[in-house]
């Protein structure tokens, strides 16, 4: 990414030269005209979404350089006034260097490991899961290894409190309840019978029992239940003091495992 940056910062400043070389009032050349097009184009049609997922821009930055590109592509049209192309040119091109090349050469340098889950949430559909995952993956990519599977099972378990919704708390609360009254099978050891009518009072129950009720309502089968409930423990030892590591390892199969199950499983669509 750095390297583009860096040839697309030289196109501008080569851009901004040739306009200024102009002798008329106007730029009626077609060729610098396309020029201008082009590259105000490559911003809005490839650069700009790479940069929206690197965590160290904010939001606010790309959209201001997205401002100042958009006047650059409307100044495109014949016999536009060279002043009005050289300001736009100099509006991307004062901070270019400093505020979008040089944080990403700062940025700690990421194992094969934690990039790839960039790529492995990069399709979710929730906005609120997106911005979990973000933050997720920025915890990730300076080894703050602990909070990002904190935030990775908060996408997880608003995903599941969703599906919930969606199935319904009355079924959600009378699959509790014959569990809590099986005296023999699987949910034997099942004792917490649910009255929830709502979001917020489901975010009030334990999420061990929650994916006990899961499987109750066959949403997932038994192996799923212990693999998301190692997630869930993970989380928990991350959440709280301990000696026990947790490395770029432990947080990509944690991740692979609420996707395959969660994410990607048409049970969990919403």
């Amino acid at each position: 990414m750095v390297e583009t940056l860096q040839q697309f910062h030289r196109d501008l400043k080569a851009l901004k030269t040739d306009v200024g070389k102009e002798a008329g009032p106007a730029i009626a050349r077609l060729t610098l005209r396309e020029r201008a097009e082009h590259l105000a184009t490559a911003w809005f049609s490839g650069i700009a979404p790479e940069l929206a997922k690197h965590p160290t821009l904010s939001a606010e930055t790309v959209e201001a350089y997205s401002g100042c590109f958009a006047r650059l592509l409307k100044l495109s049209k014949p016999n536009n006034r060279k002043t009005s192309y050289l300001e736009a040119l100099a509006c991307v091109l004062k901070r270019f260097h400093d505020e979008l090349i040089l944080p990403i050469q700062m940025e700690p340098k990421i194992s094969k490991e934690v990039s790839l889950l960039s790529k492995l949430f990069a399709d979710l559909a929730s906005p609120d899961e997106d911005a979990y995952m973000k933050e997720a993956v920025a915890c990730a990519s300076h080894q703050l290894y602990r909070g990002a599977a904190v935030l990775g099972w908060c996408a997880a378990i608003d995903r599941i409190h969703r599906v919930v919704e969606k199935v319904g708390f009355a079924k959600f609360n009378s699959t509790s309840q014959s569990m809590a009254a099986a005296t023999s099978g699987r949910f034997k050891r099942y004792s917490s019978p649910t009255n929830v009518n709502s979001v917020s009072e489901l975010r009030e129950i334990f999420d061990s029992n929650i994916l006990w009720i899961l499987e109750g309502m066959q949403l997932v089968d038994s192996n799923q239940h212990t693999r998301l409930r190692s997630c869930f423990d993970l989380r928990c030892q991350c959440s709280h003091p301990g000696e026990a590591p947790v490395t770029e390892y432990n947080l990509l199969s944690f991740f692979s495992d609420i996707n395959e199950i969660l994410f990607k499983n048409p049970k969990f669509a919403l």
